[in-house]
């Protein structure tokens, strides 16, 4: 089986007949793993994605560089994961393009993909760490957020200040999330206890 190509983001925003509902996942990808699928599964099944793309971080701000595998090592372990599936694209525009923050490239995806309703998810642990993102505010309120469980993490998440920074957003039905709408949603769902963490602690 070939290699999965990564898409480049001319490609991934072509003027579709109809709109797309497509959920992105950023991050270290240090490496991908099949977290990151179910992940990928239970947010585009929930919200009735279309596609769901995984934007590779060239190097995460809040993240050290020690134990960060070089971006090409990481991009590939993205690809690898997604192969299986038709759904998950891997984009790297984020690299190509020097942009280290969040905000900047949601904000680009917004203007060079006007015909996608976009919806951003995170896994719960992300959520706790949400205030410390640069723009956090701006981003919840850019787009449609869907915040998926992970193991032993569900309670802290909901409590956290990454939560209340989107209390002013109405909570809904991950189905009914639209990018013009707003909101976000917490997928209740059996989580997958892979990490990148345990990973690379297995691979030392």
């Amino acid at each position: 089986m070939p290699k999965k190509a990564d898409t480049p983001l001319s490609a991934a925003c072509p003027t579709y007949p109809y709109r797309r509902r497509v959920g992105l996942i950023g991050g270290s990808f240090n490496p991908a793993h099949k977290g990151h699928v179910h992940i990928a599964r239970q947010a585009r099944q929930a919200a009735r994605l279309d596609e769901v793309w995984l934007l590779v971080s060239p190097q995460n701000p809040l993240k050290s560089e020690k134990g960060m595998a070089p971006f090409v090592q990481r991009l590939a372990s993205a690809r690898d994961v997604a192969q299986p599936y038709s759904w998950i694209k891997v984009l790297d525009f984020e690299q190509k393009k020097a942009l280290q923050f969040t905000a900047d490239s949601l904000s680009l995806l917004v203007k060079r993909c006007p015909r996608a309703d976009l919806i951003w998810i995170m896994g719960a642990d992300n959520l706790i760490q949400f205030p410390q993102w640069e723009r956090a505010y701006f981003i919840s309120r850019l787009l449609p957020i869907i915040v998926v469980n992970r193991p032993h993490y569900r309670f802290q998440a909901l409590a956290s200040a990454g939560a209340a920074l989107m209390s002013g957003k109405r909570k809904r039905p991950a189905r009914n999330l639209k990018r013009n709408i707003g909101g976000w949603a917490f997928i209740h769902t059996a989580s997958d206890p892979a990490s990148s963490t345990a990973i690379r602690g297995r691979t030392a």
